[in-house]
């Protein structure tokens, strides 16, 4: 499922990513045994002290959410259940973890959850008119572009009195990245993974080891992407004809938070947010980015993301396209690959999660529904993803020993002239210093305009 959707630039070989807050998203050690190993006390004849072994009682288990006194509860999403139905029905592993979970959920409960379906950008402007009319729903999705504007507008409410730590244990991503000034404002669901999908017969053709096996061996970083890029740009006359890579440029966010940099930093905790265009890992990827798409000699070309051209075997790797699809050549998926200041194995996400706004009538039902969503998840929704893009690749994705980095960082003012600019000066040539000196005034006045004076 694609949430994400499109902003018109794009790049045609290797696309970069401009990030917020960069955070790295731990494997969860609750059950493991990570550091030292206790030393048992001991008594005054040295023996060990056993007096406090004796195994204790097992605890029972505190399911959250088991009942409601309201069942009822209305949604702001941007796909009716209609069109989610129509989906299924042709195949059957299509999974949105929103509208699975209606049916579960009223079966539970006994009640009936609404689901306004507007369009992707209506979303919030849907939510808040039906706060002024007193009939505020009880979820409504927050993503990068949005979820300091409605916390800072006071469009959305802090969520802690409703929920437990058991509403965030299902994935590596932190509180922190819903939360502001101490207090949490969203629920994440299952993070959106940024893949690109390789034509595998070009890859052979050329004598290159494909993405998923260098991903595999710890090799996919940004020195690999630039090589087997380089290797499969052709030119004749000085005109591309075969190119290595086409996406959006909202991609270029994901390049550089794989190597742990981004356009802006925010700390939640305090309510801050800063520029990042200075930090070194921005300044790297910006600096190995800038090869990329060079207006004379890159492998990139900054337009509309071209399926046409991937599908008639003259672009060797896209962003964006789903599985599974139906084409005259094998195709392979791999992650955006690591920056050189990032550990192997670094895997991009895009978060996702929900609100609950002002005014909800039902923010305990809002809590449960969401946790039901996140249980579906596991129990159905993993196998079916696994099922569409194949388990050999999700078994690569969610592998022990990956690193999960993602980020909210496009919630400031007039972030897209900003983002384009900063490709811009990349394709003409300038300086990655030169490039943060250049922006810096006009990114503090966009951050200060969304959050306040810094």
């Amino acid at each position: 499922m694609k949430r994400v959707k499109p902003f018109a630039i794009l790049l045609t070989m290797i696309f970069l990513a401009v990030g917020v807050l960069s955070g790295c998203a731990g494997k969860d050690k609750s059950n493991g045994t990570d550091g030292p190993t206790p030393t048992p006390a001991e008594t005054s004849d040295g023996t060990p002290d056993t007096t406090n072994d004796a195994t204790p009682e097992p605890t029972e288990e505190v399911i959250p959410h088991e009942t409601l006194e309201n069942p009822n509860i209305t949604i702001v999403y941007w796909m009716s259940m209609k069109s989610y139905e129509g989906q299924v029905a042709r195949d059957p592993n299509v999974y949105d973890p929103i509208l699975d979970a209606v049916k579960p959920f009223e079966e539970k409960y006994g009640g009936t959850v609404t689901i306004k379906a507007v369009g992707w950008n209506d979303m919030l402007s849907t939510m808040t008119q039906m706060q002024n009319a007193g009939t505020a729903p009880d979820l409504v999705e927050v993503y990068d572009r949005t979820f300091h504007s409605v916390v800072l507008n006071n469009f959305v409410q802090p969520i802690d009195q409703y929920v437990t730590d058991a509403d965030f244990s299902f994935y590596d991503v932190s509180r922190d990245l819903v939360s502001w000034k101490g207090q949490t404002y969203a629920i994440p669901i299952k993070p959106y993974l940024y893949y690109i999908m390789f034509n595998r017969d070009m890859f052979e053709m050329e004598g290159l080891t494909a993405p998923d096996e260098l991903f595999r061996q710890g090799l996919w970083d940004f020195d690999h992407f630039e090589e087997v890029s380089k290797a499969l740009t052709r030119r004749v006359d000085g005109e591309l004809v075969q190119y290595a890579f086409t996406s959006w440029s909202e991609t270029i966010d994901a390049f550089i938070i794989s190597n742990g940099g981004g356009i802006v930093k925010v700390d939640s905790g305090a309510g801050k947010v800063y520029s990042a265009l200075s930090d070194s890992k921005t300044q790297n990827a910006l600096t190995q980015i800038s090869r990329w798409v060079d207006a004379t000699n890159g492998f990139m070309v900054v337009s509309d993301i071209d399926y046409y051209s991937f599908d008639n075997n003259i672009c060797a790797m896209i962003r964006g396209k789903d599985f599974p699809v139906d084409l005259p050549f094998e195709v392979g998926m791999v992650p955006i690959p690591a920056g050189p200041d990032a550990p192997p194995k670094t895997i991009y996400l895009y978060p996702q999660a929900f609100a609950i706004p002002v005014g909800a009538a039902n923010p305990e039902g809002a809590a449960a529904f969401m946790y039901m969503v996140n249980q579906r998840q596991k129990e159905v929704g993993d196998q079916k993803e696994a099922n569409r893009i194949g388990q050999e690749n999700y078994d690569m994705i969610y592998a022990d020993d990956v690193n999960y980095v993602y980020s909210y960082d496009k919630g400031i003012d007039n972030f897209d002239h900003i983002h384009s600019s900063i490709i811009n000066y990349m394709s003409d040539g300038m300086p990655a210093a030169t490039i943060a000196e250049t922006m810096e005034s006009e990114l503090k006045a966009g951050i200060e305009k969304v959050f306040g004076a810094q």
